[in-house]
Protein backbone atom coordinates (compact mmCIF):
# COMPACT_ATOMS: atom_id res chain seq x y z
CA UNK A 1 0.00 0.00 0.00
CA UNK A 2 1.68 3.36 -1.17
CA UNK A 3 2.03 5.81 1.60
CA UNK A 4 0.23 9.17 1.43
CA UNK A 5 3.52 11.04 1.22
CA UNK A 6 4.70 8.83 -1.68
CA UNK A 7 1.47 9.83 -3.57
CA UNK A 8 1.62 13.39 -2.80
CA UNK A 9 6.03 12.92 -3.85
CA UNK A 10 4.20 11.85 -7.46
CA UNK A 11 1.96 14.49 -7.83
CA UNK A 12 4.09 16.66 -7.28
CA UNK A 13 6.62 15.60 -9.75
CA UNK A 14 3.69 15.32 -12.47
CA UNK A 15 2.70 18.71 -11.69
CA UNK A 16 6.47 19.87 -12.45
CA UNK A 17 6.91 18.15 -15.00
CA UNK A 18 4.04 19.30 -16.84
CA UNK A 19 5.16 23.42 -16.07
CA UNK A 20 8.66 22.28 -17.22
CA UNK A 21 7.31 21.37 -20.23
CA UNK A 22 5.40 24.12 -20.65
CA UNK A 23 7.78 27.03 -19.58
CA UNK A 24 9.86 24.74 -21.80
CA UNK A 25 8.02 23.81 -24.67
CA UNK A 26 5.69 26.87 -25.50
CA UNK A 27 8.86 28.92 -27.36
CA UNK A 28 10.09 25.78 -28.67
CA UNK A 29 6.64 25.28 -30.72
CA UNK A 30 6.41 29.43 -31.22
CA UNK A 31 10.20 28.92 -32.27
CA UNK A 32 9.42 26.46 -34.96
CA UNK A 33 5.54 28.17 -36.05
CA UNK A 34 8.66 31.05 -36.65
CA UNK A 35 10.74 28.98 -38.74
CA UNK A 36 7.76 27.42 -40.81
CA UNK A 37 6.29 30.94 -41.61
CA UNK A 38 9.99 32.01 -42.28
CA UNK A 39 10.87 29.16 -44.27
CA UNK A 40 7.18 29.86 -46.45
CA UNK A 41 8.22 33.16 -46.57
CA UNK A 42 12.07 32.73 -47.90
CA UNK A 43 10.30 30.37 -50.25
CA UNK A 44 7.74 33.05 -51.63
CA UNK A 45 11.10 35.32 -52.16
CA UNK A 46 13.34 32.90 -53.72
CA UNK A 47 10.35 32.26 -56.48
CA UNK A 48 10.10 35.95 -56.77
CA UNK A 49 14.07 36.69 -57.38
CA UNK A 50 13.80 33.55 -59.82
CA UNK A 51 11.28 35.11 -61.82
CA UNK A 52 12.79 38.66 -61.62
CA UNK A 53 15.91 36.86 -62.87
CA UNK A 54 14.32 34.70 -65.49
CA UNK A 55 12.74 38.12 -66.69
CA UNK A 56 16.21 40.15 -66.20
CA UNK A 57 17.62 37.61 -67.96
CA UNK A 58 15.36 37.53 -71.13
CA UNK A 59 14.75 41.73 -71.09
CA UNK A 60 18.86 41.51 -71.53
CA UNK A 61 18.76 39.33 -74.60
CA UNK A 62 15.57 41.42 -76.55
CA UNK A 63 18.15 44.54 -75.55
CA UNK A 64 20.90 42.31 -77.09
CA UNK A 65 18.73 41.87 -80.26
CA UNK A 66 17.59 44.78 -80.70
CA UNK A 67 21.14 46.64 -80.32
CA UNK A 68 22.38 43.93 -82.87
CA UNK A 69 19.59 44.93 -85.28
CA UNK A 70 20.27 48.16 -85.04
CA UNK A 71 23.70 48.01 -85.55
CA UNK A 72 23.23 46.11 -88.59
CA UNK A 73 20.57 48.71 -89.86
CA UNK A 74 22.85 51.46 -89.03
CA UNK A 75 25.78 49.76 -90.92
CA UNK A 76 23.40 49.36 -93.98
CA UNK A 77 22.12 53.45 -93.58
CA UNK A 78 23.64 56.00 -96.05
CA UNK A 79 24.03 59.03 -94.64
CA UNK A 80 25.97 62.10 -95.40
CA UNK A 81 28.84 61.01 -93.13
CA UNK A 82 29.48 58.05 -94.85
CA UNK A 83 29.36 59.04 -98.61
CA UNK A 84 33.26 58.79 -98.30
CA UNK A 85 33.14 55.59 -97.26
CA UNK A 86 30.96 54.54 -99.89
CA UNK A 87 33.02 55.89 -102.50
CA UNK A 88 36.06 54.51 -101.74
CA UNK A 89 34.39 50.98 -101.02
CA UNK A 90 32.73 51.11 -104.58
CA UNK A 91 36.23 52.40 -105.71
CA UNK A 92 37.81 49.05 -104.19
CA UNK A 93 35.70 47.10 -105.39
CA UNK A 94 36.12 47.95 -109.06
CA UNK A 95 39.86 47.39 -108.73
CA UNK A 96 39.59 44.30 -106.38
CA UNK A 97 37.77 42.82 -109.80
CA UNK A 98 40.37 43.70 -112.13
CA UNK A 99 37.97 46.04 -114.38
CA UNK A 100 38.70 49.63 -115.20
CA UNK A 101 37.13 53.01 -113.51
CA UNK A 102 35.92 54.96 -115.91
CA UNK A 103 33.87 57.50 -113.52
CA UNK A 104 31.71 57.96 -110.50
CA UNK A 105 29.79 60.29 -109.27
CA UNK A 106 27.91 60.88 -105.76
CA UNK A 107 25.27 63.80 -106.19
CA UNK A 108 24.56 65.64 -103.25
CA UNK A 109 21.84 64.22 -101.32
CA UNK A 110 18.26 64.87 -100.62
CA UNK A 111 16.99 65.03 -97.06
CA UNK A 112 12.90 64.95 -95.77
CA UNK A 113 11.43 63.89 -92.68
CA UNK A 114 10.49 59.85 -92.28
CA UNK A 115 7.25 59.10 -91.76
CA UNK A 116 6.09 57.07 -88.84
CA UNK A 117 3.64 54.86 -91.40
CA UNK A 118 3.24 53.82 -95.17
CA UNK A 119 6.38 56.10 -96.73
CA UNK A 120 7.92 55.67 -99.37
CA UNK A 121 11.83 56.30 -100.05
CA UNK A 122 10.81 56.89 -103.66
CA UNK A 123 8.83 60.04 -103.03
CA UNK A 124 10.47 63.41 -102.32
CA UNK A 125 7.19 64.37 -100.17
CA UNK A 126 6.01 63.40 -96.96
CA UNK A 127 3.00 61.37 -97.52
CA UNK A 128 -0.12 63.20 -97.00
CA UNK A 129 -2.47 62.66 -93.35
CA UNK A 130 0.84 61.00 -91.72
CA UNK A 131 2.55 61.55 -88.78
CA UNK A 132 6.32 62.52 -89.06
CA UNK A 133 8.92 60.28 -86.87
CA UNK A 134 12.09 61.35 -85.27
CA UNK A 135 14.04 60.40 -87.98
CA UNK A 136 14.71 61.86 -91.63
CA UNK A 137 15.52 60.04 -94.55
CA UNK A 138 18.84 60.81 -96.73
CA UNK A 139 19.19 59.57 -100.45
CA UNK A 140 21.88 59.64 -102.67
CA UNK A 141 22.05 58.96 -105.99
CA UNK A 142 25.50 57.02 -106.91
CA UNK A 143 25.92 56.85 -110.86
CA UNK A 144 28.99 54.17 -112.06
CA UNK A 145 31.19 54.05 -115.22
CA UNK A 146 32.80 50.88 -115.55
CA UNK A 147 34.59 48.32 -118.10
CA UNK A 148 36.71 45.23 -118.24
CA UNK A 149 35.41 41.44 -118.86
CA UNK A 150 32.69 39.98 -118.59
CA UNK A 151 33.69 38.18 -115.30
CA UNK A 152 35.15 41.15 -113.91
CA UNK A 153 31.79 43.17 -114.82
CA UNK A 154 30.03 40.86 -112.89
CA UNK A 155 32.16 40.29 -109.87
CA UNK A 156 31.45 44.53 -109.42
CA UNK A 157 28.19 44.42 -109.40
CA UNK A 158 27.94 40.76 -107.41
CA UNK A 159 30.26 43.00 -104.70
CA UNK A 160 28.12 46.03 -104.57
CA UNK A 161 25.02 44.12 -104.07
CA UNK A 162 27.26 41.99 -101.37
CA UNK A 163 27.20 45.27 -99.62
CA UNK A 164 23.60 45.03 -98.15
CA UNK A 165 23.37 48.55 -98.72
CA UNK A 166 19.72 49.98 -98.00
CA UNK A 167 19.49 51.24 -102.21
CA UNK A 168 17.50 50.82 -105.34
CA UNK A 169 18.66 50.26 -109.09
CA UNK A 170 17.45 52.84 -110.96
CA UNK A 171 19.51 51.30 -114.27
CA UNK A 172 22.00 48.81 -115.21
CA UNK A 173 22.98 49.01 -118.58
CA UNK A 174 25.73 46.48 -120.13
CA UNK A 175 27.41 47.36 -123.91
CA UNK A 176 30.63 45.91 -125.72
CA UNK A 177 33.17 48.48 -125.10
CA UNK A 178 36.02 48.97 -127.45
CA UNK A 179 37.54 46.73 -130.14
CA UNK A 180 37.60 43.98 -128.07
CA UNK A 181 34.78 41.50 -128.41
CA UNK A 182 35.62 40.49 -124.69
CA UNK A 183 35.29 43.89 -123.34
CA UNK A 184 32.32 45.02 -121.95
CA UNK A 185 31.23 48.57 -120.56
CA UNK A 186 29.47 48.71 -117.12
CA UNK A 187 26.49 52.21 -116.36
CA UNK A 188 25.28 51.27 -113.08
CA UNK A 189 22.89 54.25 -111.30
CA UNK A 190 21.66 53.49 -108.20
CA UNK A 191 19.87 55.26 -105.66
CA UNK A 192 21.20 54.83 -101.56
CA UNK A 193 18.87 55.59 -98.89
CA UNK A 194 19.82 56.07 -95.02
CA UNK A 195 17.66 56.63 -91.75
CA UNK A 196 19.46 59.00 -89.61
CA UNK A 197 17.99 60.69 -86.09
CA UNK A 198 17.16 64.13 -86.86
CA UNK A 199 18.95 67.27 -85.79
CA UNK A 200 16.20 68.66 -83.38
CA UNK A 201 15.37 65.27 -81.82
CA UNK A 202 19.30 64.73 -80.94
CA UNK A 203 19.46 68.56 -79.65
CA UNK A 204 16.35 67.22 -77.55
CA UNK A 205 17.58 64.49 -76.05
CA UNK A 206 21.07 66.46 -74.91
CA UNK A 207 19.11 68.70 -73.70
CA UNK A 208 16.80 65.87 -71.69
CA UNK A 209 19.95 63.67 -70.20
CA UNK A 210 21.60 66.96 -69.34
CA UNK A 211 18.84 68.47 -67.20
CA UNK A 212 18.53 64.39 -65.84
CA UNK A 213 21.76 64.27 -65.19
CA UNK A 214 21.60 67.46 -63.33
CA UNK A 215 18.93 66.53 -61.12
Amino acid sequence: MNRPNDRLIRVIVAAGSFLVLIVIGKPLVDEYNELRAGHRELSKLEEEFDTLQSRDVRLRRIETTLKEEREKLLERSTTPDKIQQVRDTVIGIVRQSSATLRSLEIEDGQRRRWAIDNDDPHSRRLPEMDMESDFELHSHSLTLVADGTLDAIMEVTEKINGQKWLMTVETLGLEPAGTNGKWIGLELRITLYGLQRSVREMDDLVAAKASTRLK
